[in-house]
């Protein structure tokens, strides 16, 4: 019913939901966060595998001047970029990669408690000047990369879990609230039928007494 009990029974868990609801899309922003972290990561692998292949070549004793040279171009341009990801990539301002590890912390529940994610454990500068012995360089930063990249991905799995209880906690909670203040609608129903029954019989006995009395009043005249 409508009660007031009821009513502030479902106002409760609608302030719930909701709260539930903002903690959903708190995990909603930590994932794009860290899948945004795991695509810069798979990149970052990609770049460095390439500049470990050209630190390899580089040990090529055949290679001309102009080989070496270029080469070593290469190593340079791979570095600089895998060093200005690592330093530059952001999410809503937030930094989401870098030299050292990053940690967030991430609302989801309606108590306010809150979930770690960690988008990187860090990846040191390459500073990488020629090819000589970058494909040593890049074993490190290989490592680097591989932690970071199962830090998010355990990341992701906490955060998605918490993210499915908020949004099913929070549509299970508006369904309470929205049964408590429905009208139960079968006994509303009943009881105007039977007002109605009820009317209707008063009026027809009124009627039968009104032409009881005017039969009455042709038999006196």
């Amino acid at each position: 019913g409508n009660d007031a009990a009821s009513q502030s029974l479902a106002n409760t868990l609608t302030a719930r939901a909701a709260s539930f609801e903002a903690a959903g899309r708190n995990a909603d922003s930590g994932v794009t966060l860290l899948e945004l972290a795991e695509s810069a990561l798979l990149e970052l692998n990609s770049l460095a595998t390439r500049l470990k292949e050209v630190g390899i070549a580089d040990t090529n004793t055949t290679n001309t001047t102009a080989d070496t040279a270029a080469l070593n171009s290469e190593a340079v341009f791979i570095s600089d970029t895998i060093d200005s990801i690592v330093s530059s990539l952001t999410y809503n301002g937030v930094n989401v990669l870098g030299t050292s590890s990053r940690t967030y912390n991430v609302a989801i529940n309606d108590a306010g408690n809150t979930q770690t994610i960690q988008p990187t454990t860090g990846i040191a500068a390459t500073d990488i000047n020629d090819a000589t012995n970058s494909n040593n360089s890049m074993d490190t930063t290989i490592g680097e990369i591989t932690r970071s990249l199962g830090a998010v991905a355990g990341s992701l799995a906490s955060l998605k879990s918490y993210q499915t209880v908020s949004t099913t906690t929070a549509a299970h909670l508006t369904q309470a609230a929205a049964n408590l203040q429905d009208t139960d609608y079968a006994e509303e129903t009943a009881k105007i039928t039977k007002q109605s029954l009820l009317k209707n019989y008063a009026l027809a006995m009124v009627a039968t007494a009104n032409a009881e009395e005017i039969e009455k009043l042709k038999l006196l005249a």
